[in-house]
């Protein structure tokens, strides 16, 4: 049942994140474009119905996405919330009159697959405890990421919307990595003193503020496949290198198979929505 119930998290995070970046692509196009990292952009949001409800999605997304990583391997998690990409390209459609190119329909019933392959060989299981530098790896990341995505921001053409996308990738990886890494533990409130917790914090916003930059540069479809394909790869492979994600039966090689059909699906409707 606990399974059940960490798969429907987790699929209750795509549909909220696909929904989220329309509705925060229609906010941040009501914008001037940035060539900055400042989060004034953000603040100059706070009043934009359409922004502030893609928030509030992200924030519930934000809720699942702990609970599924805490019961499930990041192999099986990620690659459902990279499903997304599937919801945001369908609302585009009916909200923009987008036309769904031929070639999408291949790539997309790869992401199915993908995701069945996946499930089939997960488990519910707790993340083991975490080599000492590796904690303060994830915990300092989220300041390269900063300085990486400033510099990115400073340079005005669309194609630096897709470096853009892969820093808030590796941001919202960072989130589902942290957050299989806190051990909940009584009292639970002491959980929110952990340096973890203020980790998590950072990686989300840091997602979400070039996220947002870079959805001003390129169509929504285009960018959430590029960040969720980067935001799919490092957490799947830091959950199997250092966190103790395991496949049942040691059926790797079904494991590798998902992973690669599912991302390829992913890079394959942002290069061709390009």
């Amino acid at each position: 049942m606990l399974l059940f119930f960490a798969i429907l998290a987790a699929v209750g995070c795509a549909v909220f994140n696909g929904i989220a970046a329309i509705l925060e692509k229609i906010g941040a196009g009501q914008e001037k474009t940035v060539n900055t990292s400042h989060p004034g952009l953000l603040w100059r949001l706070r009043g934009n119905t359409p922004y502030l409800l893609g928030l509030i999605l992200d924030l519930l997304a934000w809720i699942l996405t702990l609970f599924a990583v805490h019961n499930l391997p990041l192999f099986l998690v990620q690659p459902i919330i990279a499903c997304s990409v599937i919801v945001t390209l369908l609302v585009e459609i009916v909200l923009f009159r987008r036309k769904l190119k031929v070639n999408f329909l291949i790539p997309l019933v790869g992401i199915l697959t993908g995701l069945v392959l996946l499930a089939s060989v997960s488990i519910t299981q707790q993340s083991t405890a975490l080599m000492h530098n590796i904690r303060w790896a994830i915990i300092l990341s989220p300041v390269v990421l900063s300085v990486i995505g400033s510099f990115l921001a400073t340079i005005p053409k669309k194609r630096s919307a897709y470096g853009l996308a892969t820093v808030s990738g590796l941001a919202f990886g960072g989130v589902s990595v942290a957050g299989r890494a806190i051990v909940f533990s009584h009292p639970y409130l002491r959980v929110l003193s952990s340096s973890l917790v203020f980790a998590t914090i950072a990686y989300g916003l840091l997602g979400i503020l070039f996220f947002t930059i870079a959805l001003q540069r390129a169509s929504a479809a285009s960018v959430s496949a590029t960040m969720i394909a980067c935001e799919t790869l490092v957490a799947v492979l830091i959950g199997l290198a250092f966190l103790g994600d395991r496949p049942k039966d040691s059926l790797w090689v079904i494991v590798i198979l998902g992973i690669v059909t599912t991302l390829s699906g992913t890079i394959f409707i942002a290069i061709a929505d390009k």
